[in-house]
C-alpha cells in the first residue's frame, strides 16, 4: 500500500498536477460521456520524457484486470494487483503524463485530446479495468481513425461549450513545456512508483 503526502508545503512553480487535475474534474462534471468517472478515484502523475517530441504522450495505468478483478491466473501462476491508497482513497486508474513530451506536442487543442483521449480508456462500469471495444485491438476497436475521429469530436463538443478559455481551467494548456516554465519559473507534479504486475498500460 502506498500512501502520498498531503501537498500543504508545495514549492513554488506551476502545479501540473493540481492543474490536470482540476481540468479532468471539469471534463468529468461537465460531458456525460464522463459521467460514470468518480474523479477522487483517479490519480493524475507525471512521468519524465526525453526532449524528443516523438514518443508516449500520456498513458492509462488501470488497476484492475479484465472484468474488475484483482487476481489473474497466468501460465498456473496467479498475480495480485497491489492496491494503491492516497489519503484514504482507493486508486482505480493512474493517469501519467511524460513531460516534457506532452506539452510539447502540438497545439493546445492535440493536447486537450490527449486528455480526453486517455479518460475515454476507462472502463464505463468504473470497475478498474479499461473499456474493451469490439475487435482485434480491444483498447481501440477495429479502427484506430474511427477511435481518434470520436476523440476529436468528444474534445470539440466539450470545447464548445465556451467555458474554457484563455483563464479557464485549459488555459495552461496553450504552452509548450519551456513557455510554461518561463512564466512560473518551474514545474513539477506528483510521480508514483506502482509495483510491477501484469496489468497492461493504455497509451
Amino acid at each position: 500500500m502506498l500512501q502520498k503526502d498531503s501537498g500543504k508545503n508545495k514549492p513554488e512553480g506551476f502545479d501540473f498536477t493540481g492543474s490536470m487535475t482540476l481540468l479532468v474534474q471539469d471534463i468529468i462534471a461537465t460531458h456525460p460521456v464522463f459521467s460514470h468517472i468518480n474523479p477522487d478515484n483517479v490519480f493524475i502523475a507525471v512521468s519524465p520524457s526525453n526532449g524528443s517530441k516523438n514518443g508516449v504522450l500520456a498513458k492509462l495505468r488501470p488497476m484492475r484486470f479484465e472484468g474488475g478483478n484483482k487476481t489473474k491466473t497466468i501460465r498456473g501462476r496467479e498475480y495480485t494487483i497491489p492496491d494503491i491508497n492516497i489519503n484514504g482513497v482507493n486508486i482505480l486508474y493512474v493517469i501519467y503524463f511524460h513531460l516534457p513530451r506532452f506539452l510539447n506536442h502540438g497545439s493546445q487543442m492535440n493536447r486537450l485530446a490527449t486528455v480526453f483521449h486517455e479518460l475515454y480508456h476507462i472502463s464505463p462500469l468504473f470497475n478498474g479495468d479499461v473499456r474493451r471495444l469490439p475487435g482485434k485491438n480491444f483498447a481501440h476497436g477495429n479502427s484506430r481513425k474511427k477511435y481518434d475521429e470520436l476523440i476529436k469530436s468528444l474534445t470539440e463538443e466539450y470545447v464548445s461549450t465556451g467555458k474554457n478559455g484563455e483563464y479557464g481551467v485549459t488555459g495552461f494548456l496553450k504552452y509548450d513545456y519551456a513557455g510554461l516554465k518561463r512564466k512560473y519559473g518551474a514545474i513539477y507534479g506528483d510521480m508514483i512508483r506502482i509495483p510491477a504486475s501484469k496489468t497492461s498500460q493504455i497509451q
